[in-house]
């Protein structure tokens, strides 16, 4: 079980504090937003444009479900590539993390958030709203930040697997 665990925890580990770093970086370069701002909008998935009023407390749940998310997404690519497994070639494992981060970011812009407001729209009575949120620049980091390390991770955690099976 731990020998399962270690891998989805560490890439969840490396992807969810890349991401939300890349994440805080890009909004503070464009819109001069501050970490907590951007730690707010995530909870905005759940408590609605309420969630830029809150405090610490609101920003803490935006960083809980930032670190859910990554978790999430780790556990579905480390269960896929148990199904698939990863090319030999290190260019192979980068294309596809790269392939898997646009997975990723298409997923995220085109049907999670439109869920969630959907979701949100039964208990806030709001209305239900697609409007993607995340532009070009969260593509790029959704390549780099999510789908790249979580494919060289699982890379790494499955030659060491090898490694000591054939010892």
């Amino acid at each position: 079980m731990m020998r399962r665990l270690k891998p989805i925890l560490y890439a969840g580990a490396i992807v969810g504090v890349l991401d939300i770093t890349a994440a805080c970086i890009q909004t503070h370069i464009e819109f001069g937003m501050t970490p907590m701002r951007v730690l707010k909008g995530v909870a905005g998935g759940l408590l609605g444009r309420s969630a830029y009023e809150g405090g610490f407390a609101v920003a803490a749940l935006g960083l809980t479900i930032h670190f859910t998310m990554a978790l999430t997404v780790v556990t579905v690519f480390y269960l896929l590539s148990r199904k698939f497994p990863l090319p030999e070639k290190l260019l192979g494992v980068v294309a596809v993390g790269l392939l898997y981060g646009a997975a990723v970011f298409a997923v995220n812009n085109f049907v999670t958030a439109y869920f969630m407001s959907w979701v949100r729209s039964l208990y806030l009575h709001t209305p239900a709203v697609f409007k993607p949120p995340m532009g070009w620049s969260q593509l790029v980091i959704h390549l780099f930040c999510v789908g790249l390390p979580i494919a060289l991770v699982m890379r790494y955690v499955n030659g060491n697997q090898r490694r000591s099976l054939r010892s």
